[in-house]
C-alpha cells in the first residue's frame, strides 16, 4: 500500500446531514427550479390578467396557488430525505493513499481510486467526495489528522474536479 496522507473521522449528525442534502439537491434540482419558476410566474400572471375577464374566484386561485406552488416547493424538496436520516448516527474513518480513498465504517471498507471519483465539493465545514451522482462521502474538516486542510485539498485538487460553495 502507498504512503498514506491524511485520516479523517465524521460523525454523521442533522446538522451535517441537512447541509448535505440542501446541497445536493441543489445542484441536482438547479434546471428544475428554473423551469418550474418561469412556469410558476406565468401561471401567477395569468391568474392575475384573467381576473379583468373571469369573476369566479375559484378559477383565478388555481392557477394562483399552483403557481406559488410551483415557485415554493421545489426549494425545499431535500427535507423529505433529510427527516428520514437526521437522527441517524454513523461515524466513518477515511484514510488518503496516494493512489486511492479508503472509507471504513462499522461493518464495511470500501476503496475508491481518485480517477474513479467525479467530483469534490467544498463547504464551511465539510468536504463531499462524490462516487457518483447519487452517492458521496462526507468528510469532516475540523477532524482532519497527519496533514493540515490546506494540504489535503491541494493534492485532491491533483487527483480530481474541485469546487467551493
Amino acid at each position: 500500500m502507498k504512503n498514506l496522507i491524511a485520516k479523517a473521522k465524521t460523525t454523521t449528525n442533522p446538522r451535517l446531514y441537512k447541509e448535505f442534502f440542501k446541497s445536493y439537491y441543489k445542484e441536482k434540482t438547479k434546471i428544475l427550479v428554473w423551469i418550474t419558476s418561469i412556469i410558476g410566474v406565468l401561471s401567477i400572471l395569468f391568474s392575475l390578467y384573467s381576473f379583468t375577464f373571469v369573476r369566479n374566484v375559484l378559477m383565478i386561485t388555481i392557477p394562483f396557488a399552483a403557481g406559488i406552488m410551483l415557485i415554493i416547493y421545489p426549494r425545499f424538496s431535500y427535507r423529505r430525505p433529510y427527516n428520514s436520516v437526521k437522527k441517524n448516527k454513523i461515524t466513518t474513518t477515511f484514510e488518503f493513499y496516494e493512489d486511492k480513498l479508503v472509507e471504513i465504517g462499522s461493518a464495511s471498507r470500501d476503496s475508491y481510486k481518485y480517477s474513479d471519483l467525479k467530483k469534490i465539493v467544498e463547504t464551511d465545514d465539510y468536504l463531499y467526495i462524490y462516487h457518483s451522482a447519487e452517492s458521496a462521502s462526507v468528510i469532516d474538516k475540523s477532524n482532519i489528522r497527519l496533514c493540515s486542510e490546506e494540504e489535503l485539498k491541494s493534492f485532491l485538487k491533483t487527483k480530481l474536479k474541485f469546487y467551493s460553495k
